[in-house]
């Protein structure tokens, strides 16, 4: 389990590197990477890097339970599914 300072530094660190690769390579790849592309890199990772680290702290969680539910094996979620219904 991640301590509270680890959980909130990986999400801004993994937000913040994901927002400017991503704006970076996509506004270069719509405009062109010349003398126009840093302020229009700049624009799109001000609005990028707030919706990457609100999803990261919202979507990826979810995220995070189905993988491991669909990594987990067929034999072990019967078990588990069973149970579950039999406390409802």
């Amino acid at each position: 389990m991640m301590s509270r300072k680890q959980f909130w530094l990986t999400a801004l660190m993994t937000s913040f590197v994901m927002a400017v690769i991503m704006s970076g390579v996509l506004s270069g790849y719509k405009l062109g990477f010349n003398a126009q592309w840093p302020p229009v890199w700049l624009s799109g990772f001000s609005v990028a890097w707030p919706v990457a680290l609100l999803l990261n702290l919202t979507v990826l969680p979810q995220i995070r339970k189905l993988a491991a539910w669909l990594s987990t094996p067929n034999h072990v979620k019967k078990p588990q599914q069973q149970r579950q219904k039999n406390r409802a």
